[in-house]
């Protein structure tokens, strides 16, 4: 072997120990050393390579971005409809064969959002050659977002969802009533969450935690810290919980009580079914990015930490949806929430990292994914 292929397999290999890692574990909670030590290497080989741990996590994104333009360069179809739905397979079985690096760019997503905007070019510029034409901002969330998001219950949740159920949602939509009033729809006067004066043990370590975690991320939260914050002794942590995992649980069970009761209380009560869902959109957008971002974070995180207490995050949100069935013209009330749900995602993710906040433009994507939530893509 020459020099420059044994350089090769020496960096394949602490890529593939880095896979390893990131897939598992989230960024903090993985060191050079730990690359090193699972690929059999010594810190100094590493630095050879790569000159940070960043570094190394930055060349998995790429990967997953050279991947995503091979998947979608290999989608073929005569007409838009076979496009499109070729175009659900090649997301499905990109998220189940690659499902280390798929997740690690769940993580990176937020972490590093320019990463999201250019994987959302390549499907920006798919859908161009699909279509024929430059997807608007809301056909552009409308349809990556059901197929992303669907692709990810079924990978990571193992939740019966097929390609062809996805694509039926595209062409067809969601709800039967159109024409919403939008006076109503964006006519909320916003009310916060209620204060408690008196709160006990576990809820005050649970908002501390909370914020702390938010702050430092999991691997960074100290419970000494955490519980001197507020007066008490770590002893007192270890009372109520028995470590960092559980107390994790507990704040993820308390972040999807309080977004879901912050929809609720401002959801206007003279709204359509269609209304509410698309002020349901608002208020997430609005609770993510302004009464409290670090709960995106924290939930992120805790697929890598207790995912198991995010799987059911998420099923709490698609119960909520399976009650609210009429309005719905597809059969499956459950799986019309799995595409909500990823388009109040993607929507909120997307207000979230816009510096101008909720202006005039989201305004105009929402009305778009309206039209498509009742007709389909046209």
């Amino acid at each position: 072997m020459g020099r420059e292929q044994q350089r090769q397999v020496t960096r394949e290999r602490l890529l593939a120990a880095a896979i390893e890692l990131f897939s598992r574990n989230w960024i903090s909670q993985v060191s050079v050393a730990d690359i090193c030590r699972t690929a059999g290497m010594s810190n100094g080989v590493y630095y050879r390579y790569f000159s940070s741990r960043e570094e190394i996590f930055l060349e998995i994104l790429n990967r997953y971005h050279d991947m995503l333009v091979e998947a979608l360069d290999s989608v073929t179809g005569e007409t838009t409809e076979e496009r499109l739905a070729d175009l659900c397979r090649v997301v499905f079985r990109l998220s189940e064969e690659q499902r280390e690096i798929t997740q690690i760019f769940r993580q990176g997503q937020y972490r590093y959002y320019d990463y999201e905007v250019k994987i959302n070019q390549l499907y920006e510029q798919h859908l161009t050659r699909t279509l024929g034409r430059a997807p608007t901002a809301g056909e552009l969330i409308y349809v990556m977002a059901g197929i992303r998001f669907s692709a990810f219950r079924r990978t990571y949740h193992d939740v019966a969802i097929e390609p062809e159920q996805v694509l039926d949602v595209i062409l067809r939509g969601v709800f039967r009533q159109d024409d919403p009033d939008w006076d109503r729809v964006f006519g909320i006067d916003v009310r916060p969450l209620p204060l408690k004066l008196q709160e006990t043990t576990p809820e005050k370590l649970v908002s501390s935690g909370k914020d702390i975690l938010g702050k430092t991320g999991f691997h960074g939260m100290n419970i000494y810290r955490l519980t001197s914050a507020i007066g008490l002794g770590v002893g007192t942590f270890y009372n109520y919980f028995e470590g960092k995992e559980q107390f994790t649980v507990r704040i993820i069970e308390t972040i999807s009580h309080q977004i879901r009761q912050f929809i609720s209380s401002n959801l206007r009560s003279d709204l359509s079914r269609l209304e509410k869902e698309l002020q349901g959109m608002v208020l997430f957008a609005f609770y993510i990015s302004n009464v409290d971002p670090s709960c995106y974070n924290i939930v992120r995180e805790a697929e890598f930490v207790t995912p198991a207490a995010v799987r059911r995050y998420y099923d709490d949100f698609a119960k909520g949806y399976a009650k609210a069935a009429n309005g719905l013209r597809i059969e499956s009330p459950w799986f019309a929430g799995t595409v909500l749900m990823g388009l109040s995602h993607y929507f909120g993710l997307a207000v979230l990292h816009d510096p101008t906040g909720y202006q005039e433009a989201s305004r105009k994507t929402l009305k778009d994914i309206s039209g498509l939530l009742t007709g389909g893509l046209q």
